[in-house]
């Protein structure tokens, strides 16, 4: 392929170019809504699910297990989609992720096997992740600068303001038609599919005569870790702020997901915001500030003990975690050579879910020599150190 045809294509300003474009920026910000539909779908028919595939203890671990099973997959998925990405093309790789995510998200509706139904949510998550790492790809070909920053704190936003709704159209279908019904929801990825015919580039794919050195994506090792580790701090609020809460005595259940949804409206806002404030801010100084809101969230919720300031600490540190994801996204895609980018996007996604997964396995440990509290308040020490370290290390932004 000549380097004429490698060169991504720059659009300065998309959303004010014409409706194709403009129509292939929706498309592109439709990726994590696909992400966040892979678990809000089956989240309030959990115990429905129990009592269909199992009983009692053997029944909630099935329930579980379905839940669970996309993040397998998207780790399992990220490295394979993104080597598709660079061997079959962006296009077609986004276009077979969002047909077999369809599919799979629809099978919901008719299969009564255990083993097919877990097999169809493996499958989601393998094709989530390819949805992402397609789009991601193309973020980083055809955007750049502070427009690329825009899209990425926009995509995220989309995301978190879809999962909140999604939940509570989940539940309220669930309730009405039953367990199966929710589970249409996932027509959402064919909508984006007909979108996508009109509007995604044809890519082609990425033709060397010989393979890159393994260093190509094994040196981008070090933002790996990070993703790992800075998402093992911000999925605090998905996955302990609820026991932190109980452990107050604030047992009420609408009355946690009043204090959850806070930090989830706050996320939105934060990525949101991101684009702007990348556009004022260095690189260093922006981590920095993300750093910053999550220890001061953190630490606000370790030192409360009613549901009020819980949710201010939680709203706070959302804004962190909500520019975190576009910041180490942006990030990535300025470091990863052009002739590996989709495989080293796919391994971004697989870093998220693992810090996902890292978090229970570090916290707990925290959580029966600390407490629920100490466990919070010492995560916010350590991210408050690591905003001191980065905003005084100007050689940060060079590495």
């Amino acid at each position: 392929m000549s380097s004429a045809a490698s060169k991504p294509v720059v659009i300065a300003a998309p959303l004010a170019a014409n409706g194709r474009e403009r129509l292939l920026v929706a498309v592109l910000l439709c990726a994590a809504p696909c992400m966040a539909l892979m678990f809000v779908v089956v989240a309030p028919v959990l115990s429905s699910l129990a009592a269909h595939f199992g009983h009692g203890t053997a029944g909630a671990l099935i329930a579980q297990m379905i839940m669970t099973l996309p993040g397998i997959g998207v780790i399992l998925g990220g490295p394979i989609t993104g080597w598709l990405v660079e061997r079959a093309g962006i296009r077609r790789t986004l276009f077979a992720s969002l047909i077999a995510y369809t599919l799979a998200g629809l099978g919901g509706l008719v299969i009564n096997g255990l083993w097919l139904m877990f097999a169809a949510r493996l499958v989601l998550g393998c094709s989530a992740a390819g949805i992402a790492t397609s789009t991601m790809a193309l973020i980083g070909q055809r955007y750049q600068g502070d427009v690329r920053a825009r899209i990425l704190g926009y995509q995220n936003a989309i995301g978190a303001g879809v999962a909140l709704p999604a939940l509570l159209a989940a539940g309220a279908i669930g309730e009405v038609a039953g367990w199966r019904a929710p589970f249409a929801l996932y027509l959402f990825g064919g909508a984006v599919l007909l979108l996508a015919f009109w509007c995604v580039p044809q890519t082609p794919p990425i033709l060397r005569q010989r393979q890159p050195s393994a260093s190509s994506v094994y040196h981008l090792w070090p933002i790996y870790l990070l993703i790992v580790l800075v998402f093992a701090a911000v999925f605090m609020s998905a996955v302990q702020l609820a026991f932190l809460l109980v452990a107050d005595g604030v047992t009420s259940a609408a009355l946690q997901s009043w204090v959850l949804a806070a930090s989830s409206v706050a996320t939105m806002v934060g990525a949101g915001l991101y684009g702007r404030v990348r556009a004022r801010l260095s690189s260093y100084g922006t981590f920095a500030l993300c750093l910053s809101l999550l220890a001061v969230g953190f630490g606000t919720i370790g030192v409360s003990h009613s549901a009020g300031p819980t949710a201010l600490g939680g709203a706070v540190s959302g804004l962190g975690g909500g520019a975190v994801g576009p910041y180490l996204a942006g990030i990535l895609l300025e470091r990863a050579p052009e002739a590996v980018r989709g495989r080293a996007v796919g391994f971004m996604y697989t870093a998220i879910s693992l810090g996902d997964f890292a978090n229970p396995l570090l916290v707990t440990p925290l959580r029966s020599l600390l407490g629920i509290h100490g466990a919070f308040i010492t995560v916010s020490v350590v991210l408050a150190v690591s905003a001191a370290y980065v905003a005084f290390r100007p050689s940060f932004s060079r590495t």
